[in-house]
C-alpha cells in the first residue's frame, strides 16, 4: 500500500539507480520496500513491471476501504519523468493489468519516452474483483439457452451472483472509479497525464477528464463511447459491421463465387436452428476431445458478433456460415471457443456500470429504435430482468452530459467497428474545443492496434497538436481475404 503521496514517482527511480538495479532500457527494479511498491511481471509480457496499491474509500458515506492495484510499465527512455501515459481498459469489466502486454504493444512507440500507468479500475482483476461464477466451457455448449425463457433466466442467475457477491455495486460505477484514478496519480507524483482509453476506457477517461482537467495534458479515445449514449446502441453497430462483410463479399468476384447470397443463407441458417436446434458432437475448440454441442440460432449469432472485432476471425464469418448451412459446424466451433486475448470480464462490476449508467438512459423512444435490431432487444430484455435485482442507485443526470474541454483529444473510429461506430465519436466531440476525430475505414475496433494509429498516438502525445497529424497511414490499415477453404492456410493480409 502506497502511504507516501509526493515524488513517489522520483524516488522510485533514485533508488534504483543507487542499488545499480536500473536497466539499459530504462525498466525499474526498486527494491520491494520503497513505499510498498514491488517488482512484478504479467502474462506475455518480459518487462518487470513496478505493482502497487492505494487505499481507497469504498464510498463517501463509509468507513470501508478498498485497494486499488496498479502497474507502471517504465519508459524506454526517461525524457518525460513527470508524465506518464494512464491506460484505460474496456469492458466494461476488464482488468488493465491483466492485458498489460496488449497496452504494451499498442502504446510501444509512446512508451519511448513515458511510463505506462495501469490501474485495476474497482471491481476488477485486483481491485475487489466482483466476478460471478462462469459455467465452463463445455456446460455453456451444451446448454439449450433457446429452450427457455431466457430474461427468466438471466434473473435467476443475477439472483445468486448477487448473493455471492453481497455487496451494493452502486459504489463501483464511473463516477465512483475515478478518483481511484487520480489517487494514483498524486502517489505515484507524476504531474501531467496523457489518457489513453479503449472502449468502455474512453468513458472512464472523458469523467476523469471532467474531474480532474488540471491533470490532464492530453487524451486519445480509442471506439469511443459518448457520455450521453447508451451502450444499448450497439446493436446497430453490430448489424451494420456484418452487412459490411455481406455487402464486400457480393461485391468480390472470388468472395460471390464461392459464397454466393451470404446473407439470405446466414438467415436461412438463423430459422433453421430456431425452429430445432442442432444437437451434434464436437471437438473441444482448445482441449480437442469431444464434447456435446447444442447449436441455436443465439449460440451463431453470438459467435458472429465476436468474430466481427478481429479481422483475423472477421475474414472466418463466410466460411463458418457456408459451412454450418452445410452441417459443417466445425468452424463455427472454433469461432465460438476463440480466445481474443483482451482478457475476461468480471461480470459484476460490469453490472455495476450498465445499470447505474446505461438502463436508466433508456427512455420509450430509445427502447423503440434499439429493439429494431436483435442484440439490442436482448440487451433491453436482460438489462430489465437484472438491473432490478441488482437495484443499483443510478448516476446523476449531469453524467451524461457531453463532455466540455480545451484539452488536446484525439478520438480514432474504426469503419468497420461492430461496437463503437465513427457516429459515437462525432457524437461525444460535440463540445471538444481542441479535438479532432480520425476514422480508419477498414479497421474494427481499436484501431490503434490494428493500424499505424499507434504512431500517430505517439507523435499526438509529444506534441498535443491533434490537427498537425498526418494521417494519410490510416488508409493503409491491413486487411484479411476472406478464408475460401476450411483446410487451406490463412491468406496473409494486405492493403486494401
Amino acid at each position: 500500500m502506497i502511504k507516501n503521496r509526493g515524488h513517489l514517482r522520483t524516488l522510485i527511480r533514485q533508488s534504483a539507480i543507487a542499488l545499480g538495479l536500473l536497466s539499459s532500457a530504462g525498466s525499474y527494479a526498486a527494491s520491494p520496500d520503497v513505499a510498498g511498491l514491488t517488482p512484478c511481471y504479467t502474462k506475455g509480457l518480459a518487462d518487470r513491471l513496478m505493482c502497487g496499491s492505494v487505499e481507497q474509500p469504498l464510498s463517501t458515506n463509509n468507513s470501508e476501504k478498498i485497494s486499488i492495484h496498479f502497474a507502471v510499465i517504465p519508459a524506454i527512455k526517461q525524457v518525460h519523468p513527470a508524465e506518464a501515459i494512464m491506460a484505460f481498459a474496456g469492458g466494461p469489466g476488464q482488468s488493465a493489468i491483466e492485458v498489460a502486454a496488449v497496452f504494451a504493444r499498442v502504446l510501444r512507440y509512446a512508451r519511448e519516452e513515458r511510463d505506462i500507468i495501469l490501474v485495476d479500475q474497482r471491481g476488477t482483476g485486483k481491485s475487489t474483483l466482483l466476478q460471478c461464477d462462469m459455467d465452463p466451457l463445455e456446460a455453456q455448449f451444451a446448454f439449450n439457452d433457446d429452450a427457455l425463457p431466457i430474461f427468466e433466466y438471466s434473473r435467476e442467475e443475477t439472483q445468486k451472483c448477487k448473493s455471492k457477491l453481497n455487496t451494493d455495486l452502486s459504489h463501483f460505477t464511473t463516477v465512483a472509479a475515478a478518483s481511484d484514478f487520480e489517487a494514483v496519480r498524486k502517489a505515484l507524483g507524476y504531474q501531467k497525464l496523457h489518457l489513453f482509453g479503449v472502449s468502455y476506457g474512453t468513458r472512464i477517461a472523458q469523467e476523469y477528464m471532467r474531474r480532474y482537467p488540471q491533470a490532464v495534458a492530453s487524451a486519445t479515445l480509442d471506439g469511443v463511447v459518448p457520455m450521453q449514449q447508451s451502450l444499448v446502441a450497439i446493436g446497430d453497430a453490430i448489424d451494420d459491421s456484418l452487412l459490411a462483410i455481406f455487402s464486400d463479399c457480393a461485391n468480390k468476384a472470388d468472395c460471390r463465387g464461392q459464397y454466393p447470397q451470404l446473407d439470405q443463407q446466414y438467415q436461412t441458417l438463423l430459422t433453421q436452428l430456431e425452429v430445432q436446434p442442432a444437437s451434434v458432437q464436437v471437438p473441444h475448440p482448445r482441449t480437442h476431445n469431444t464434447i456435446p454441442l447444442m447449436l441455436t440460432q443465439s449460440k451463431v449469432r453470438s459467435a458472429i458478433r465476436m468474430a466481427l472485432y478481429s479481422h483475423t476471425t472477421r475474414a472466418l464469418v463466410p466460411l463458418a456460415i457456408s459451412e454450418a448451412a452445410k452441417g459443417n459446424y466445425l468452424p463455427l466451433v472454433g469461432l465460438m471457443g476463440s480466445d481474443s486475448g483482451f482478457g475476461s470480464l468480471a461480470m459484476g462490476m460490469h453490472s455495476a456500470i450498465v445499470c447505474a449508467e446505461d438502463w436508466p438512459l433508456l427512455t420509450e423512444q430509445t427502447r423503440a429504435r434499439f429493439s429494431a435490431s436483435y442484440f439490442g432487444r436482448m440487451m433491453i430484455g436482460s438489462l430489465d430482468a437484472s438491473c432490478p435485482v441488482w437495484q443499483v442507485e443510478a448516476v446523476g443526470k449531469d453524467f451524461y452530459q457531453p463532455l466540455s474541454t480545451d484539452i488536446p483529444t484525439l478520438l480514432l473510429s474504426g469503419g468497420l467497428d461492430p461496437a463503437t461506430p465513427p457516429g459515437w465519436a462525432e457524437l461525444a466531440m460535440v463540445k471538444m474545443k481542441n479535438a479532432r476525430h480520425l476514422v480508419a475505414e477498414h479497421a474494427t475496433h481499436g484501431v490503434a492496434a490494428q493500424s499505424c494509429a499507434d504512431k500517430l498516438v505517439a507523435e499526438f502525445i509529444n506534441h498535443a497538436e491533434p490537427n498537425e497529424l498526418d494521417a494519410g497511414c490510416l488508409e493503409k490499415t491491413a486487411i484479411r481475404r476472406y478464408f475460401m477453404n476450411p483446410n487451406g492456410p490463412a491468406v496473409t493480409s494486405q492493403e486494401p
